[in-house]
Formats: structure tokens, C-alpha cells, sequence
């Protein structure tokens, strides 16, 4: 989904309307930020995997860098492993 897709699919909904996003492991979270994000399309994605990885697990990237919006939740952190 691009950013126009998003934000036509967000006009469509009533201003006061939560949106949210997949919880670590279970449920829901509020949103707290949307960062910057390059990517890189993982064909080797497993059942678990992300369809997109971040650019720094690969040592020689693939072509076709992706600069991409990711929609951060509160325990999106743990996803990823960071600490942060």
C-alpha cells in the first residue's frame, strides 16, 4: 500500500475513529510513530517473515531498495529485537 492509497482508505473513515496496529504477539496497539524506514523485498520469507526486511540484515543488499513508511505500535520494538 502506497501513502495515496492509505490516505484515501483514512478519508472514507469518521475523524474520530482509532487506528491501530498488530500488537507483539497478540491483540492491538495504539500507533506512536511513522518512520522512515529502507527496505528490501525478502524472497525467502518464511510463514513468519515480513514480506520486507530492513536493509541492514543483509551484508550485500539486493537491488531494489525501498525507502518505505513504517507505522510503528507501542511494543513494535519488539518485532524488530531492538531495545528501543
Amino acid at each position: 500500500m502506497t501513502a495515496e492509497e492509505l490516505i484515501t482508505q483514512l478519508q472514507k473513515l469518521p475523524p474520530e475513529t482509532p487506528v491501530l496496529v498488530e500488537g507483539y504477539e497478540t491483540g492491538f496497539d495504539d500507533i506512536v510513530e511513522l518512520i522512515p524506514e529502507e527496505v528490501v523485498r525478502y524472497r525467502h520469507a518464511q510463514e513468519w517473515d515480513g514480506e520486507y526486511q530492513a536493509l541492514d540484515r543483509f551484508s550485500n543488499p539486493e537491488t531494489g531498495v525501498l525507502q518505505a513508511a513504517v507505522i510503528r505500535g507501542r511494543r513494535g520494538h519488539r518485532r524488530q529485537g531492538d531495545e528501543g
